[in-house]
């Protein structure tokens, strides 16, 4: 099982629901790490519990895979069948090569349907690429019906575009146009296999052959569209615009933190008393609650609005876009589990547009507000509510600000923050004995072509340096930089990271401890040099840098020795 815990942070979008005062994500991380402790037990039982109140349609595959695996370590034989058979029947699983050498399955394999559980699971990997070429055709012309119908009323642009590619982790792309070297089974999806470091493994507008391209990753296909639509969107909107992507640092801060939690829950509770139509007045309250802890924080670091505006208006305005229009049947709701999923994170710094663009998007609908003014603009939602709605500035008292903390669970939000702070000072002190106190090996991009795939929940802010990344992957696309990396093992702050500068030219690794021709190896990360360079050392303190190699030229009249 252990190969798949990574991919429940990275992968699954986790939906709180509440029962019998236990909330079902918290009960999954606490059964992981009992887990872990091989208490194998213990970890049945409160998995057991799961299943009983979500059901085995709503839980994950990887999380449905990993409970197999507990209730088969825990010699609940019949269970963990009963689990497997149904990912296999119902989900088509198909990882044979996993399920048959994961030794937490060993306790299973006598039994008398292990036979013909690996036998489907087989069956499911020898259908696997007809079967998601269909998956393919089916969410992209699903994807497009949708914004073909509604024909550009949103921004004044119709979104769709050919230029989309679906990417398999297999370094797969399909897409709907023929590309050089594809092939096509029915003339309608095209597909060909790129070489690895291509593209990057995110739903990222990213260049292919010259070309800007919407990309989606297979596993992102069964979210009614969202996706999709999301990364059109953003596609769209460079044509008009370009926009800051990098996180905005002072977000991290202990204050901010608090007061952008704060606007959080007053954003939910905005959200909630629209769909339950409760009176205008009180949604209204609520709603000003919001705009008042923004303007608290923004007041404060105002030499960063600007940035954080872009981002808002980039990430915001995408993720609003591609909610409103997909299939979901309650908006609010799903936006109201987009703010808790965002407020979980460990870091604020890069994640908060994903909530805060599609909450203010849907009450400045509900407002009636005529807030979309195009895509060659950017959009201050403070500015927006104050100038169209109240006609006036927010004032700030101590009063009303005693007010709105009570009504919105500051209480709770102060006492976690003060423990947060702690805990933040302890993993930048990390980073900085890393980073800046001992050797480092660096080095700077030549052009912007370079793509990025990194957690954004995994980001600490060192300050006057950077952003420090505890998961993340380089890939050189034009081929004109280093060459490409990545993070590795336990990546998790705290413990792995990679040092971005402010500006995004310089990367920063702690000092490797192997160097193998072209393979540069640290603890947590590896790095794969392109034909062109090295590294030298550049002080008496051991810090190294990579480098293009200088030409030798040859005179008139000369030769190499």
């Amino acid at each position: 099982m252990k190969n798949l815990l990574r991919l429940v942070i990275f992968l699954i979008l986790p939906i709180t629901v509440c029962a019998q005062n236990t909330d079902i994500d918290s009960l999954y991380s606490e059964a992981m790490k009992e887990y872990e402790l091989e208490n194998y037990k213990n970890a049945s039982e409160k998995f057991q519990i799961i299943t009983e109140k979500k059901g085995l349609d709503s839980l994950s595959t990887t999380a449905l895979y990993n409970g197999a695996c507990i209730f088969a370590l825990a010699k609940q034989n019949e269970t963990a069948v009963k689990i497997l058979d149904y990912l296999a029947s119902n989900r088509f699983y198909s990882n044979y090569k996993h399920i048959t050498s994961d030794t937490d399955l060993n306790n299973i394999h006598s039994e008398q349907k292990w036979k013909s559980l690996i036998e489907k699971v087989a069956e499911n990997k020898k259908t696997e690429p007809e079967r998601l070429r269909k998956k393919i055709k089916t969410e992209l012309f699903k994807a497009k019906e949708i914004v073909l119908a509604e024909n550009g009323k949103l921004w004044g642009e119709n979104i769709w575009s050919d230029n989309i590619l679906v990417l398999g982790f297999d370094n797969t792309i399909y897409t709907t146009k023929p590309l050089q070297d594809s092939k096509t089974n029915d003339s309608i999806i095209y597909y060909k296999k790129i070489p690895k470091n291509t593209l990057g493994f995110s739903n990222a507008a990213q260049k292919y052959n010259g070309k800007e391209y919407a990309v989606v990753l297979t596993n992102y296909l069964d979210d009614n569209s969202a996706t999709i639509i999301h990364e059109l969107f953003h596609v769209l909107q460079h044509k008009h615009i370009s926009l800051n992507g990098n996180p905005i640092q002072y977000l991290d801060n202990y204050d901010a933190r608090e007061w952008l939690r704060l606007e959080y829950q007053a954003l939910r509770n905005s959200l909630n008393f629209i769909d339950k139509q409760a009176s205008k007045s009180k949604i209204d309250k609520y709603i000003k609650d919001a705009s008042l802890f923004r303007k608290l924080r923004q007041t404060k670091y105002q030499e960063f609005i600007e940035k954080e505006i872009e981002i808002e208006t980039s990430e915001g305005l995408a993720n609003y876009t591609g909610f409103i229009l997909s299939t979901y049947q309650n908006k609010y709701q799903k936006v109201i589990r987009e703010i808790d999923q965002r407020e979980k994170a460990e870091t604020y710094t890069r994640p908060f547009p994903y909530a805060t663009g599609p909450a203010y998007g849907l009450i400045f609908d509900y407002l009636k507000l005529e807030w979309k003014q195009g895509l060659d603009k950017t959009y201050n939602f403070l500015d927006i509510y104050e100038t169209q709605y109240l006609k006036k500035k927010i004032k700030i008292n101590k009063h009303t600000i005693r007010c709105a903390q009570k009504r919105n669970n500051f209480k709770t939000i102060h006492k976690q923050e003060l423990v947060r702070k702690i805990e933040n000072e302890k993993i930048i002190n990390y980073y900085t004995d890393i980073f800046i106190n001992k050797p480092t090996l660096t080095v700077s991009l030549i052009d912007s072509l370079y793509g990025r795939t990194f957690d954004m929940n995994g980001t600490v802010t060192l300050k006057n340096k950077g952003i420090v990344f505890a998961m993340i992957k380089g890939v050189d696309g034009s081929k004109n930089n280093f060459g490409n990396f990545t993070t590795k093992g336990d990546e998790k702050l705290g413990v792995s990271g990679v040092l971005y500068s402010f500006d995004g030219k310089i990367f920063t690794f702690p000092k490797p401890i192997e160097i193998e021709k072209n393979r540069i190896i640290g603890e947590y990360y590896e790095i794969e040099l392109n034909k062109g360079w090295e590294i030298i050392k550049i002080n008496d303190k051991g810090d190294l840098e990579i480098v293009k190699k200088k030409e030798c030229r040859v005179g008139k009249g000369e030769s190499h020795p």
